[in-house]
Parts: structure tokens; C-alpha cells; sequence
């Protein structure tokens, strides 16, 4: 949604927000731009609204917005998880996929015990911006801490901050999560042209892709 990006997002990202939000200045705008870019009915496409979004409107009218606007889920980076899974609850129930934004340990408890059903997570790999250094070592942490939480209770878990490509994906699939959220690289190959944003999509694919074992 347009508005400034906050310190948890790296200078280009900063940059990129503050350019979009001089052509596109509200929701609705917003809103519509997004649904034109639907290629096919089977597009996911998630409303990432910052907490300067509320300045000028309430959450229940952006709701009501996003679901007139046929959008899939929404996602609020800055709000304390308590209120992502308030807010999350009413998206809900109207059709809407609440995408829970988590990066401190002390929260994991209050997302394990939430009522929305099979949670959507994105887990901030480490305490970097975005387009930082990627730590493997603290992302798989923060997995297994994920896991360990959530025990037999199902989740879907995306990572992000700090991924670039195929390697980090690979490595995240292989401790479980179930994709990866790739941001500063692909605003930066967006700058050069649409080939370059293809060819990290095709990079990155591959690693996507979960085989199942099958009994024999």
C-alpha cells in the first residue's frame, strides 16, 4: 500500500516505496492497480499494508476494500502479533488469508495458541533489514523454534530477509518451510527490466518444489 517503508526495510526497498507513493497515493488506487495484474484466476495476491495505512482509514473499511477488491490475503509487518491475529480473525471471515508477520521468540506462543486455522507465517530469518546478509544458521533457529512451538498443530511457514536465491531456498525448503519470500533482489532486477525478474523466478523454482515420499 503506498505510504513511507519503516527502519525493518533496506534502503532500495525505503527508496522503492517512496517512488510508487508519489504515482500512486491511496488505497483504492492501490488496490486496483493489483487486481489488473492478475494474470489468471490462480494468482495469490497478498496486500502488504504498513501502519501508516490507518492513519486514514480504519481496519475494518480496508478489509471491506481488500475483499471488494477480490485480494487474497493481506499482510501487516508492523502490527504486535496480537493484533495480526485479531485483525487476521475478521479478514477470515470474509474470505481474506491473514499472512502473520513474526520475528520475536516471546510471540511465538500467542501465534501457536491463535484460532485461525492452519496459520500463514512469514518469519523474519534473523535482526537484519530487509536485503541484509542472509544467516542460515539463525533462520534454521528460528524454524526449529517455529516447530518446536507449534508441535502437531498444523502451519504453513514462508521465509524472508536476506534471501536472494536458489542457495538460501534450497536450504530452506530443505528445514521445512514451505517457500521463501525474495523482495530486495527482485525491486532491484524490476529497475533493469522484466527479463531479469523472469530469470530469478526461474532460478529460484526449482527449489520450490517439494517432492512427497510415497509409500511403495
Amino acid at each position: 500500500m503506498p505510504g513511507p517503508a519503516p527502519a525493518l526495510d533496506g534502503p532500495l526497498i525505503q527508496a522503492a516505496a517512496s517512488q510508487i507513493s508519489r504515482g500512486i497515493t491511496t488505497v483504492a488506487e492501490a488496490l486496483k492497480l493489483a487486481a489488473e495484474s492478475r494474470n489468471s484466476p490462480d494468482d495469490t495476491i497478498v496486500a502488504l499494508a504498513y501502519a501508516s495505512t490507518f492513519d486514514t482509514m480504519t481496519v475494518e473499511d480496508f478489509i471491506d476494500a481488500l475483499h471488494l477488491a477480490d485480494i487474497d490475503a493481506l499482510l501487516l509487518p508492523q502490527h504486535p502479533v496480537s493484533e495480526q491475529l485479531r485483525i487476521g480473525l475478521l479478514a477470515k471471515s470474509v474470505g481474506i488469508e491473514p499472512f502473520i508477520f513474526l520475528h520475536l521468540e516471546e510471540d511465538l506462543s500467542k501465534l501457536a495458541a491463535t484460532d485461525i486455522e492452519e496459520p500463514v507465517i512469514y518469519l523474519q530469518s534473523s535482526d537484519l533489514q530487509t536485503g541484509g546478509e542472509f544467516n542460515s544458521a539463525k533462520a534454521l533457529e528460528r524454524l526449529d523454534e517455529l516447530a518446536a512451538a507449534f508441535g502437531e498443530k498444523p502451519y504453513a511457514v514462508c521465509v524472508g530477509f536476506g534471501v536472494r536465491g536458489f542457495s538460501e531456498a534450497q536450504t530452506l525448503m530443505s528445514a521445512g518451510a514451505d517457500g521463501v519470500i525474495i523482495g530486495t533482489r527482485l525491486v532491484a532486477a524490476v529497475a533493469i527490466d522484466i527479463d531479469s525478474v523472469v530469470a530469478i523466478v526461474d532460478e529460484v523454482a526449482p527449489a520450490l518444489v517439494r517432492r512427497l515420499a510415497v509409500d511403495a
